[in-house]
């Protein structure tokens, strides 16, 4: 199944074809992308802080009983 595309890649978002030069096929893409990195990097902080505070607790509960 060879057909004949033009070289490109795919936006990081939508999956589009887009240029090598390229990462997303508009700033919509850009900005959603972002978006869901954000919200992603807020996700994991919150679940690493709540393990290491449920572990110290543990620790300190264990500690005083």
């Amino acid at each position: 199944m060879s057909a004949d595309l033009p070289p490109h890649d795919h936006c990081r978002y939508c999956g589009c074809a887009v240029p090598f030069d390229m990462a997303y096929c508009s700033m919509e893409c850009y900005n959603k992308d972002h978006e869901r990195m954000r919200k992603e990097r807020n996700r994991d902080i919150l679940l690493t802080v709540t393990a290491v505070g449920g572990a110290i607790l543990i620790l300190v509960l264990g500690y005083l009983f």
